[in-house]
C-alpha cells in the first residue's frame, strides 16, 4: 500500500478534572532515530522529561528513524533483487522499528497519532514502519497529512470546548525563519483550524496570527478574537559534529534546532458575565 497523499480526519474527546490545569500537546518528530548525528542523549533526556508530565499528548510528526528517504525506497524496492535481500532487510527495518516503540511504550496511552514522513521503510506486507509503529503503539495512523480534533470536557459540565488541528510532516525549506513559516501560513488559507504545525525542515519556530470574529452574547453581538497558531516542530538531528559527514555541512546551511516545540492547552472559563463560556487557551514555548 502506497502511503502517498493519505489524509485521515481524527477526533479524541479528553474529560479534565480541572479548569486551568494545562494539558501538554507535544509534536515529536524528525527524530532520524538510529542515524550516526541523532542527538541521542538529548532525545532520549527529552523522553524522561514527556514521562514526568501527567497530562500529556503526544503528536508524531514523522522521520522517526533514518530507515530510507523517498529515492532510497525507490532503489531498495526494486524487483530483482533476490528475495532472501527483501527478507533481510525487512528484518532490519522490523527490529530497528521495534527498538523506537519500545522507547514509547511507557506513555503509548498519551499518543494522539503519528503522521507519516518522508524516511520510513516500505515492509514486506505493504505497509510502512510507521503503520507498523501505530499498530504497537495502539495509536492513529494519520497519513501524511490530517484534521484532528481535539474535544475538551469538564467531567462534572456537559459543555465542551475544542482545538483543531492541522497537521503535515511538511514542504519545503528555507534558509530564513520567515520562509519556513510562511509555508506554514499558507495552510491557514486552505483550512479554518487553531494550530498548523509542520516539520521537516528542522527549524523550531512559532507565531500567532489574530482574527476577528462576531459571537452572540446576552442577545448582543459581541466582537471577538481568535489566535491561531503557526509552528514548525523542530528536530533530533544534529548538523555539525567534528569529523562527521553531514549533508546540512556540505551545503553551508544553518544548524538544527535541537529539540522540540511544547503546547499547552489550558482549559479555562470566561467571567460569568460572559456567560461563562469554556475555551482553551494556547500558548507555545521553543
Amino acid at each position: 500500500m502506497t502511503t502517498t497523499g493519505i489524509f485521515t480526519i481524527h477526533h479524541k474527546e479528553i474529560i479534565f478534572d480541572e479548569y486551568n490545569e494545562p494539558y501538554y500537546l507535544l509534536p515529536i518528530g524528525d527524530i532520524h532515530r538510529f542515524a550516526p548525528l541523532c542527538d541521542e542523549e538529548r532525545y532520549l533526556d527529552y523522553l524522561e522529561w514527556v514521562k514526568t508530565k501527567k497530562r500529556k499528548l503526544i503528536l508524531g510528526m514523522g522521520d522517526y528513524d533514518d530507515l530510507a528517504s523517498t529515492s532510497e525506497r525507490m532503489i531498495l524496492s526494486n524487483k530483482n533483487l533476490h528475495e532472501s535481500t527483501i527478507e533481510t532487510l525487512d528484518d532490519f527495518y522490523k527490529s530497528q522499528t521495534d527498538k523506537f516503540i519500545e522507547e514509547w511504550k511507557p506513555f503509548k496511552d498519551d499518543v494522539i497519532g503519528l503522521v507519516e514522513g518522508n524516511h520510513y521503510a516500505e515492509l514486506v506486507g505493504g505497509f510502512t514502519s510507521t503503520q507498523y509503529m501505530s499498530s504497537q503503539l495502539s495509536c492513529k495512523y494519520l497519513g501524511v497529512s490530517s484534521f484532528i480534533r481535539l474535544s475538551f470536557r469538564q467531567k462534572n459540565r456537559n459543555a465542551k470546548s475544542k482545538v483543531d488541528i492541522w497537521v503535515h510532516h511538511g514542504k519545503g525549506a528555507s534558509k530564513k525563519v520567515g520562509g519556513s513559516l510562511n509555508r506554514v501560513e499558507d495552510m491557514a488559507m486552505a483550512a479554518d483550524a487553531d494550530i498548523y504545525l509542520m516539520g521537516h525542515d528542522h527549524k523550531k519556530s512559532a507565531a500567532f496570527i489574530t482574527q476577528m470574529k462576531l459571537g452572540q452574547g446576552g442577545g448582543h453581538l459581541k466582537l471577538r478574537q481568535s489566535k491561531k497558531l503557526l509552528a514548525r516542530t523542530g528536530s533530533f538531528l544534529q548538523s555539525y559534529v567534528d569529523n562527521k559527514k553531514s549533508y546540512i555541512a556540505d551545503a553551508c546551511m544553518s544548524p538544527s534546532d535541537l529539540g522540540s516545540i511544547k503546547i499547552e492547552l489550558t482549559p479555562r472559563q470566561t467571567a460569568k458575565k460572559d456567560g461563562g463560556l469554556d475555551y482553551i487557551d494556547i500558548h507555545v514555548s521553543i
